[in-house]
Formats: C-alpha cells, sequence, structure tokens
C-alpha cells in the first residue's frame, strides 16, 4: 500500500513538472515572439507620416460609439475630448442609456442639442429608442446623442450605437476612458496595410489612475499611486505586450478590449452584435465575428498594436478589484462554454486548435 500511495505522489509529481515546464516554455515562446513583433512593428513605423492620412480623401470613416450612464459628473469634458481626436471624418455616438441623473440635460445644455428625426434601422435588437438629439452649433455637427431606455448592460446601449453609426467602422469605447488624440489614425492603419480583411484591431490599454487628466484630457502621465494599481499596471503591459503582440501575429487573438478597439461594422452586424447578457461582451463578440469570418468562408484577421492608445482608471481598492475579476472570469467561462464546438475544431483554424485551449 505504501508503495502504490509513493507511485501515485511520484506520478503526480511529474505530471505538475511536466506542466509548469510546458507552461513556462510556452510562455517564453509568446513572449519572444511578441518581443520580435514589437521591434518589427517600430522599424516599420517609426517615420510613418499621419498626416497623409489625416489629409488624405480616402481614409475610411469611422464612427465612435460610447454608452453613457449617469455619467453627469464627467460627461461634457468627456464629449468634448472625443470631438477633438485628430482624423478626417468621424462622427460620435454618446447613448445615454436611461441615465436617471443630469447626463442628457447637461448634453442638450451645453451642446445645443434638439430632438431630430433620424434614420435608424434596427439590425440589431435593443432597448427602446426614446429620441436622437443633433446640435444646431456647426461645431458640433459630428456629435449624435442616443437617449434609450436602460437595456442593464453596456452591450445592449452599443448595440444601439452600432445600429445608427453612418461609417464602416466604428470604436467602441467607455466615456470615463481617456483617448490618445492620434489613436484613430493609428488603429485604422491595419485595415489599410493588409491584404487580408481585418474585422478588428486592438491597442496597449493604460491606467490613469495617479495621472493628470483635465476636462477630459491627458496632460501629463504618472505612475499609479498606491501598490494594487501598480500590479495592475505591471499585468495590464505584460498582458498586452508580452501576449496579445503574439497571438495577433498568429492570428489568434480572442479578445479586443472593449475600452479601445476599431471593429468592422458589417462584420459584427452579421456576427449579431454585442451579447447582452454576457459578463465579457468585448471577448465574446470577438469570438463570435470570428467565429461569423469562418462559417461564411472568408479570410481574415484580428491585429493589436503596441501603442498606448487609452487610459482607464482601474480598481483602486482589493474589493472592488476582486468583484471586477470575478466578473472577468465569468465572462471568460460563459463566452468558453458557449461556443464549446469550437474546442479542437479545426474547422475554426487556430482559434479553435490554439487560443481556445490556451
Amino acid at each position: 500500500m505504501e508503495n502504490f500511495y509513493s507511485n501515485i505522489s511520484e506520478y503526480y509529481n511529474h505530471f505538475i513538472f511536466l506542466f509548469a515546464s510546458s507552461l513556462m516554455l510556452w510562455y517564453l515562446v509568446i513572449a519572444l515572439i511578441s518581443i520580435r513583433e514589437i521591434l518589427l512593428y517600430q522599424r516599420k513605423n517609426s517615420f510613418i507620416d499621419l498626416k497623409k492620412l489625416l489629409s488624405s480623401p480616402y481614409t475610411p470613416p469611422i464612427s465612435i460609439v460610447a454608452p453613457a450612464y449617469n455619467e453627469g459628473s464627467t460627461i461634457i469634458n468627456s464629449v468634448h475630448s472625443l470631438l477633438s481626436l485628430q482624423y478626417p471624418r468621424f462622427e460620435v455616438i454618446i447613448i445615454n442609456d436611461g441615465s436617471t441623473d443630469n447626463t442628457l440635460r447637461k448634453m442638450i445644455k451645453e451642446f445645443s442639442l434638439v430632438k431630430v428625426d433620424y434614420a435608424y434601422n434596427e439590425r440589431i435588437v435593443t432597448q427602446p429608442v426614446r429620441g436622437f438629439y443633433k446640435s444646431i452649433n456647426p461645431a458640433y455637427n459630428k456629435l449624435l446623442i442616443i437617449d434609450k431606455e436602460n437595456g442593464k448592460s453596456k452591450a445592449d446601449a452599443s448595440n444601439a450605437g452600432v445600429n445608427a453609426a453612418a461609417y464602416p467602422y466604428f470604436v467602441c469605447t467607455d466615456v470615463d476612458c481617456v483617448i490618445d488624440n492620434q489613436a484613430l489614425l493609428l488603429l485604422i492603419k491595419p485595415f489599410l496595410d493588409e491584404e487580408k480583411r481585418v474585422i478588428a484591431n486592438g491597442a496597449i490599454i493604460r491606467i490613469s489612475n495617479g495621472c493628470d487628466v483635465e476636462q477630459g484630457f491627458l496632460v501629463n502621465v504618472k505612475a499609479p499611486n498606491n501598490f494594487l494599481t501598480s500590479i495592475q499596471e505591471i499585468e495590464y503591459l505584460r498582458s498586452y505586450l508580452l501576449g496579445r503582440m503574439a497571438w495577433s501575429k498568429i492570428n489568434g487573438l480572442i479578445i479586443v478590449s472593449g475600452g479601445i478597439g476599431l471593429f468592422d461594422r458589417e462584420v459584427a452586424i452579421g456576427a449579431g452584435g454585442y451579447d447582452h447578457k454576457s459578463f465579457g461582451e468585448d471577448m465574446e463578440l470577438t469570438v463570435r465575428m470570428r467565429k461569423y469570418m469562418h462559417e461564411i468562408g472568408q479570410k481574415y484577421i484580428v491585429k493589436y498594436i503596441p501603442e498606448s492608445l487609452c487610459w482607464t482608471e482601474v480598481p483602486p481598492t482589493l474589493d472592488i478589484f476582486m468583484k471586477q475579476r470575478v466578473r472577468w472570469a465569468k465572462g471568460l467561462v460563459q463566452t468558453l462554454f458557449k461556443h464549446r464546438e469550437m474546442w479542437f475544431n479545426p474547422k475554426f483554424g487556430r482559434m479553435g486548435l490554439l487560443s481556445f485551449p490556451y
């Protein structure tokens, strides 16, 4: 009996050693691929003149979709920040998701908004839309406000924005995020450069805790101001720089973060839009868009660029941090279970054979 337990213990130790060694080797391979891709990106893009994209009449137009719920204290600065982005043609769509505070009233006053008739095609079903608002001030002609019933999720509000979008590509972000002034120019570039159809492109999200943000604009980047946020900053950089760059290279990326990402609108709508029941709607949409492209038999890629284009606040306390991570974990499990037919399925390429098992 002692020999039996001894053998079991030995086999278990061997298994743990092999598993840990394989995992560390895989992390090393991923890191090396990521580093190589970052160096290649820097070499290729060091001398790019974004002014050409900014002045070209052929640069594709973009819709910015930003849901807002009870954001009265920050909404004005956030909208001004989005309207000031450098890009030849874009629109800013703010979805007032049934706010119970003064979010809508403040926007109406600040931007001289009036209720208008709008050609709205509900290709993705959402909670009822109550009205559309445009500005009578020509300075804000890029702004569209959607007032709708609360859908109890960012996904439902985002879908209303995607329905209303006039342009072939859209960025979905949060109104409390700070977006780099040249973000759209950098995000659109892979869509123009790649031979295959790019259906989504993501970028680095940084932490704004401790940074100087004035009236919705980032004026000074500083290190996070406590231990927990500092650890999250390191985690974010590791995940984005030493993870997603490699997955992008092998076309196995299955998440484009909700803070900043550029999507092909037709593919997103064809895939059904954001799932309002999902805890991780950004990952779930990326997976479903990829799945949709496999099902219709079109070649595609999901890209990622090593540029810091978005800053967001992260949980400063342990209890809020734990709630966030539990929600993320639920979203991951939910997505993997919902699309379980893709596990080890060669029909879905690297996503089914590598990304899902990993």
